[in-house]
Order: C-alpha cells, then structure tokens, then sequence
C-alpha cells in the first residue's frame, strides 16, 4: 500500500495544468437586484442580442402554463430529461423579437426582482437569461 501511495503522490506532484483552449470571445455576467424599478436595461441587452441570434431556447417551471404556452406559439417543446419544467426551442423571428421585447416587467417580484416572466431565455450562445432576467450571461465579442 505505501508503495501504491508513493507511485500516486510522485505522479500526482508530476502533472501540470494543460493550457486553456483559446477562447474567441468572453462571456461575462450581469446581474439584476432590487435596485432595478424596470426591465428597460435587460431589454436594452436582450435586444442588442436579437439583432444577430438565430436561435432561441426558453426554460419555465411545470406551472407556468401561460408562460409555456406563449413560448410554444413561437417555437416547439424540446425533448429533455427536466422533470421540473418545459423546454421551448426554436427560430428567432420578428415575431418572436417582437413578442420578448414587448412584454412588460412582471408584478409577481415578491422573491426576485424579475425582469422576464420567463424563468431563462438563451439566445444561441451569445444571451443567457437566467433566474427571470437577474443574471445575464453575454458573450462580449473581440
């Protein structure tokens, strides 16, 4: 066993990290607390992200069957293992830009200060919306 231990050590002290892959662009994180009265900052962000997003996806709990059922006028359920919620996948359009941009902050902010009805909103990968629009994941081009 002490031989075992002394080979795992020497070769555990011999590894180095590998470099990190070269990453084209960054991703950042904003976030949104009780100090935002309105949504006009995530919708600033959300729709400098439509000008160039293909592709959407968007989460809601098992419940929020207004929400879900707004989403699938846009876009189709994904197949997924969620048990908790829907996924909602599909083509951006203008409809759908539209749709997003026009939506008003939400009233039920009792346990967050939502910006989205929408529990995350991802727009390929360069606009993750998450926890209603109160962390932003944008991906900062070079």
């Amino acid at each position: 066993m002490k031989d075992l231990e002394k080979a795992l050590t020497e070769k555990i002290i011999g590894l180095k990290a590998n470099d990190a892959p070269a990453c084209e662009n960054e991703i950042y994180p904003i976030y949104f607390d009780r100090t935002e009265k309105d949504n006009s900052k995530w919708l600033a962000l959300l729709k400098e992200a439509l000008k160039t997003a293909k592709t959407f996806e968007i989460h809601c709990w098992n419940g929020e069957d207004e929400w879900i059922e707004l989403a699938l006028r846009y876009g189709k359920l994904k197949e997924s293992d969620w048990t908790y919620g829907k996924m909602i996948e599909g083509n951006v359009t203008p409809e759908f830009s539209d749709m997003l941009l026009s939506m008003p902050k939400p009233q039920n902010i009792e346990l967050e200060n939502k910006m989205t009805p929408f529990f995350n909103v991802f727009l390929d990968s360069e606009f993750q919306s998450s926890h209603y629009g109160t962390e932003i994941y944008v991906e900062e081009k070079r």
